[in-house]
């Protein structure tokens, strides 16, 4: 669908609440059409465009989270696209450190979560250790030479491991190319792809959608705000989300590289030190 077609049906339907005074595109995702809509006294609306499929899921997931300050809430919602109010912010911002970062998301967001059960208005079919062995794989495909046979190999072991459990209704691409900034602090998150799982994925996403700052305090730091059980196996979760950030780095961000792949160098100590200690304690019982 045109935009311009989705405007004019939006415009009969009476879902904005004045005349439009003018719109524009705004940069959106690789496979969707954004649009800020002006209309008079200062009402300001977004339009996204996308398959129905995807529409569908992020109005959902919207709407289960209504109400909270840090989502856009849907006023309308069509098989091809969905309107929200305009959120102030911007993407390109002035981020606060990543330790305040991911305290405001993990408090205004990820705290929030609800179980994906069919009663709860939202269920995947999609398992979760399904979803990870396909993101795994496909990021393999990418990575490449970029780390050995025996990373790649690492990461199918810890897969395998990965506990389903809680299965909770996530943002799915929570990382700072979808988080709006405003005087220094996280305003808004925006475009969620929902997929059900752990809390912990969520911020993992978010700790490595940036290449600054990947230490363990800082991401012992957000854990502490962080209300959902803590995986056992966490430093395993914490390698599987760097391992699928450093492929979308080769694809995006590749003068980034250099710095994840230090963060896995890094990450894989800890995980081994978590490791043994966890054997210690058990041979010690």
């Amino acid at each position: 669908m045109e935009m311009q077609v989705a405007i004019e049906e939006l415009v009969e339907k009476g879902v904005f609440i004045s005349q439009i005074e003018s719109w524009d595109f705004l940069s959106g995702g690789t496979s969707s059409q954004v649009a800020k809509v002006c209309c008079e006294g200062d009402w300001e609306y977004v339009v996204k465009i996308n398959d129905s499929c995807v529409i569908r899921a992020e109005a959902r997931f919207l709407c289960i989270y209504g109400g909270l300050s840090i989502l856009p809430s849907p006023v309308y919602e069509a098989d091809e696209y969905v309107v929200y109010p305009f959120l102030e912010g911007e993407t390109s911002g002035i981020r606060p450190e990543k330790r305040q970062m991911l305290q405001e998301l993990v408090v205004g967001l990820i705290n929030h979560y609800r179980m994906a059960t069919r009663g709860s208005g939202w269920y995947s079919d999609v398992h979760w250790l399904r979803f990870l062995q396909k993101e795994t794989m496909g990021a393999r495909l990418i990575i490449g030479h970029n780390l050995s046979e025996e990373d790649a190999l690492l990461i199918v072991r810890i897969v395998q491991k990965q506990p389903i459990e809680p299965a909770m209704l996530l943002h799915g691409d929570c990382g700072v190319h979808n988080f709006l900034f405003q005087d220094q602090h996280l305003s808004a998150v925006i475009d969620p792809i929902p997929v059900d799982g752990p809390p912990t994925y969520d911020l993992i996403f978010a700790f490595f959608s940036s290449p600054e700052d990947l230490t363990e305090k800082t991401l012992t730091y957000a854990l502490q705000f962080l209300k959902t059980p803590i995986p056992g196996d966490f430093y395993g979760s914490v390698l599987i989300g760097l391992y699928i950030r450093i492929a979308r780095c080769l694809l995006h961000h590749p003068a980034d590289l250099e710095q994840y792949l230090e963060a896995w160098e890094y990450w894989k100590l800890c995980y081994y030190r978590q490791k043994n200690s966890t054997l210690l304690d058990s041979s010690v019982e």
